[in-house]
């Protein structure tokens, strides 16, 4: 009977993450289409050194899923708090040691690499969120135990965030980390003062820069040549079918940062309707996937894990739509496994890689800690 349900298990766990797998594929290979339409226009690049540059960064990302998928989940549980300390550490020193880029100190150089430390260092959180929810066990639900831990690393990683300054990375950082522990079963009552007293004193922070006065302004009455409203002209300008693959005009300068933040306006604008319903429906295919993962996994560690990682892909898909529609301020939040940006595809790829190890080891498959046989 036990290995008719441990077999029969296996085989649920294998049909989530082959879907899981398929959606994650197709956003890959519509990214790649993607840029070599939008880059690939460009006087000095052109279509092949566009799918060069993306087919390097998707290379990247293979590895880094790869490495993922195979290193030993309990080496990852005891690398969980150092690998936080250095990468969220790394975020509060970009004041020191990162160029300026728009106002902003959110990419560290060395020769000509150049990456944002964000995407590391929220990679780590989610596994140290899991480690210390996994560790408090029935305490979960107390204050000193739960709550503490898990939103004061948070806070810490959110405070350097603030300093660079990067706003929104810092609250989709501290939102992803408090759905986590309110799933973990940390008690709502716990966020309540804390969020009351945050929210006035990010409110204060964020209102010094104009910037962010002037997104939100523009957010409650959206003018036709700003950012939003030229990516609303995109959408509304793909109707059903498109303009076809490569036929849009709105990515010449009109759309800012149509290769990135902004890629869904052109996939809209090239594709249509029936091409913005693709990509909503892969992403709804990555998180039902993700959810039914969840539901079946029985090691805490292992689900927070899964749990976190799918909650990080598909907030960060919401956030980035949101915005592209009109309906979230401006930030630049990239689309997941679609826009470029070698570092976000990199750890996103990770992100997947590490979901289908947590599953595989709650299988039995591999073990969090070596088991001793039991006496017969």
């Amino acid at each position: 009977m036990a290995s008719t349900a441990t077999a029969e298990g296996a085989r649920r766990h294998v049909r989530e993450l082959d879907w899981m797998m398929l959606a994650v594929v197709g956003l890959c290979c519509l990214g790649l289409v993607m840029a070599v339409s939008v880059i690939g226009p460009s006087a000095h690049r052109g279509p092949l050194r566009a799918m060069q540059r993306q087919g390097t960064e998707l290379l990247a990302g293979l590895v880094a899923f790869l490495c993922a998928a195979l290193t030993p989940m309990h080496v990852v549980r005891r690398l969980a708090l150092p690998g936080f300390a250095a990468t969220a550490l790394l975020c509060w020193s970009t004041r020191l040691i990162a160029r300026p880029w728009n106002g902003a100190y959110r990419w560290i150089q060395l020769g000509s690499f150049q990456f944002q430390p964000v995407e590391a260092a929220r990679f780590a959180l989610i596994v140290l969120t899991a480690k210390l929810l996994a560790d408090a066990g029935r305490d979960v639900a107390t204050f000193r135990r739960g709550f503490l831990p898990t939103m004061g690393a948070a806070a810490f990683l959110a405070g350097g965030l603030v300093l660079q300054p990067d706003h929104g990375s810092a609250l989709l950082a501290l939102a992803l980390c408090a759905c986590l522990a309110l799933v973990a079963g940390v008690r709502l009552r716990h966020f309540v003062p804390w969020c009351a007293v945050g929210s006035v004193g990010f409110a204060a922070l964020a209102l010094r820069h104009d910037y962010v006065t002037n997104r939100l302004l523009g957010f409650l009455a959206v003018r036709p040549d700003s950012q939003v409203g030229q990516s609303l002209v995109s959408i509304a300008s793909g109707g059903v079918f498109g303009r076809g693959l490569g036929e849009g005009w709105m990515k010449m300068g009109f759309v800012a940062e149509a290769d990135s933040d902004f890629v869904f306006s052109v996939i809209a604008e090239e594709l249509g309707f029936c091409g913005s319903l693709l990509v909503l429906a892969l992403y709804t295919i990555l998180g039902v996937a993700g959810y039914r993962l969840v539901m079946r996994i029985r090691d805490p560690f292992l689900r927070y894990v899964v749990c976190g990682f799918s909650l990080a892909l598909c907030l960060q898909a919401a956030v980035n739509l949101l915005v592209v529609s009109g309906w979230a301020p401006a930030k630049g939040i990239d689309l997941p496994f679609v826009s470029t940006g070698g570092t976000s595809l990199f750890f996103s790829l990770a992100s997947v890689g590490l979901i289908g190890n947590a599953a595989r080891t709650d299988l039995g498959e591999s073990s969090i800690v070596p088991v001793s046989p039991r006496r017969v």
